[in-house]
């Protein structure tokens, strides 16, 4: 009886530990970077008005926008940047895009 218990314990244990991140939506449409200084780069672009190199850091694929309602990982929530896996990839976001 004891075997069973932990047989059945351990299966559990291994099996909360394996499954992925649940996958949650993004609430609101904002840029995600590869960095947090890259983030902080593209916000302070765009925040100037200078779209040339919010653009520049979209084309060479270190940022992205983020569609309100994509699936993500979020790996950490943050207070004010949260950490995300999107696409495959780790990515920092302002956290109101996942809260």
């Amino acid at each position: 009886m004891l075997k069973n218990a932990f047989a059945i314990a351990t299966s559990v244990v291994v099996l909360v530990v394996a499954a992925p991140a649940a996958a949650e939506q993004v609430k609101r449409s904002l840029p995600a970077c590869v960095s947090e200084d890259l983030l902080d780069e593209f916000i302070t672009y765009v925040t100037k008005g200078d779209s040339n190199g919010a653009r520049q850091l979209l084309m060479s694929g270190k940022c992205t926008m983020l569609s309100a309602g994509a699936a993500v990982s979020v790996i950490s929530p943050g207070f004010m940047v949260a950490t995300i896996r999107y696409n495959g990839t780790k990515l920092f976001t302002p956290s109101e895009a996942v809260r």
